[in-house]
């Protein structure tokens, strides 16, 4: 049954994938908690990684949709399986920062509870504090409106017109939000905004679709990889010189995404060395596995930290150096998210089994 082939699939990526999944967690918190410490790597497009990884992982169980008799309700149990994933942990980190008085969570709540998070930070063209990062779940959300019926129902003919035309919607919406004078990066923020990294990750799911092996063939074209990386490290460095015309930076996260689609690509077919032991390493498993957790919580660690030690009257315990508080941070989040995972996510995941799609 198409199910079980889906749930058999997932299983055999897992251990890589989720090792990308601590990858990008872990690049995106330290672009937040050591700002000044990135050495000139783009720590915060780890938000992107996940976008292609979200896409290749969503399309190849809607591509498993296509072959039920029964569409339509898959479908609607599609939408059911990710609520019961995404609204729990979301709706309670939300909850408690507004109840703890969180500056700008209860101002601005009800823009996060509609998953409407990036059209709010991209219409004040400022990021809000505590629940920024919000906008990637928004853009996930409005995502999954829209794919599922695009991907389940399109002719067959009609699935790789697409996938193009989604990855070309990025930059398109990109250079539409520059022309309207919004500043980079929020053009990533508006509607569209980021459809060519999550196009891209179903660009690989649809190529491995049309194979025997159901294997992403991307794994196998490093030089697509290689040349998208030039092209990325190219603008990096034209940029220099001075500010580059929009019409050319909107395709930056293009090659980015290019690049991110064949790490995504090769995980699924498993990294040999010293790379696939490191991201199926148990400590890359665990974090990739509460990465939900993590991403939720990681922007409230500071002032969980500061209200902790406010209330046992140990202020002066907090470190000073940036490192040093960065490690605070991280413990916090951890100590945070894993309970969260343990008796919030996993116990309500265990749910779906009572949703089948077919």
């Amino acid at each position: 049954m198409a199910t079980d082939g889906t749930r058999a699939r997932s299983a055999s990526y897992a251990p890589q994938l989720d090792g990308l999944r601590a990858a990008a967690v872990i690049a995106v918190a330290w672009s937040h908690w050591l700002p000044a410490w990135q050495f000139g790597l783009p720590l915060g497009a780890g938000v992107h990684l996940f976008f292609v990884l979200s896409g290749f992982l969503i399309t190849r169980i809607l591509l498993d949709l296509r072959a039920l008799p029964q569409r339509r309700p898959a479908v609607g149990r599609f939408y059911v399986r990710r609520a019961l994933r995404l609204f729990p942990a979301f709706f309670l980190v939300l909850g408690v920062a507004a109840w703890a008085a969180v500056p700008l969570v209860r101002e601005t709540w009800p823009w996060h509870a509609a998953y409407l998070s990036n059209v709010f930070v991209a219409r004040e063209a400022r990021w809000q504090g505590h629940v920024s990062h919000f906008w990637s779940l928004a853009v996930e959300e409005q995502f999954y409106l829209v794919w599922p019926w695009l991907i389940v129902f399109a002719p067959a003919r009609w699935l790789g017109a697409v996938v193009g035309g989604t990855i070309l919607l990025g930059p398109l919406a990109r250079l539409t939000a520059a022309a309207a004078g919004l500043g980079e990066p929020f053009w990533a923020l508006v509607p569209g905004g980021s459809a060519d990294s999550l196009g891209l990750g179903a660009w690989v799911a649809l190529a491995a679709a049309g194979r025997p092996d159901g294997r992403p063939s991307l794994a196998a074209r490093p030089w697509m990889a290689l040349a998208a990386a030039a092209a990325w490290v190219g603008l990096a460095v034209a940029e220099v010189e001075g500010p580059l015309p929009a019409v050319v930076t909107v395709w930056r996260q293009v090659v980015q995404g290019v690049v991110f689609a064949w790490i995504v690509s090769r995980a699924a077919t498993g990294f040999a060395g010293g790379v696939g032991r490191a991201l199926a390493h148990p400590v890359a498993l665990g974090i990739g596995r509460i990465s939900y957790g993590l991403y939720l919580i990681h922007p409230f660690a500071a002032e969980v930290a500061f209200a902790t030690t406010r209330a046992f009257g140990i202020e002066a315990w907090l470190p000073v150096s940036a490192g040093a508080r960065a490690a605070l941070y991280a413990v916090t989040t951890v100590a945070l998210a894993a309970p969260m995972w343990r008796w919030v996510e996993r116990p309500v995941l265990a749910w779906k089994s009572r949703v089948p799609y077919a």
